[in-house]
């Protein structure tokens, strides 16, 4: 037997191992309530900060997406989450409007404070438990079709996806100035999360 975390991967292993008995067991994170959504004027990034696809994406974002998005919203806080921020100190460093959490306690309620969740990712495998966390916190997504594959949600419904810098800083910039938006696909993402990446629904 053989566990995959989703659909996509196990499809993988099936053609390597055609003998496997391949099981989906998804990604999931426990059922927690559904925090409240202060929306500061904010867009949150988070994970393990040395994971190297995740230095890879905020090098990425820096570079090509949030000039774009600072131009556009100049009192946009870009707000990263996680473990070990010294691995992108550098990239991120020269812009008071970029700040670093480091580890919180409680990521769900960290992520609940964002008007939107990114997801810039250019590599990875399996699926992205930063997308599942922002989900259960009821915040909008925008990722790369990468950051959210394996994932079963349909995009403008449960998220945006946006594959290049331009695209991607106009899926940010359409949630940020349409609040009933930002408010339907949270919600969407939120009923996902119940119905299938808690632990008792996984």
């Amino acid at each position: 037997y053989l566990l995959a975390a989703s659909a996509s991967d196990a499809k993988q292993i099936g053609d390597i191992s055609r003998t496997s008995n391949v099981i989906i067991y998804p990604n999931s994170i426990p059922a927690t309530p559904a925090p409240p959504r202060h929306q500061e004027d904010m867009i949150v990034f988070s994970g393990n900060l040395e994971y190297h696809p995740n230095v890879d994406a905020v090098r990425y974002f820096r570079r090509e997406i949030w000039p774009e998005l600072h131009n556009r919203w100049p009192s946009l806080v870009w707000r990263l989450v996680g473990k070990n921020p010294q691995a992108v100190a550098k990239i991120i460093s020269g812009d008071d409007c970029i700040e670093v959490s480091g580890p919180v306690d409680d990521a769900i309620q960290e992520l609940a404070r964002a008007k939107v969740a990114i997801v810039p990712l250019l590599a990875g495998s399996g699926t992205r438990v930063k997308i599942i966390e922002a989900w259960a916190a009821g915040v909008p997504v925008v990722s790369t079709s990468i950051g959210a594959e394996g994932l079963p949600a349909r995009a403008g419904e449960h998220l945006l996806l946006a594959d290049d810098p331009q695209a991607f800083a106009e899926a940010v910039s359409h949630l940020l100035s349409n609040p009933s938006l930002r408010d339907q696909i949270g919600r969407a993402g939120r009923y996902l999360f119940e119905c299938e990446f808690t632990w008792e629904a996984a």
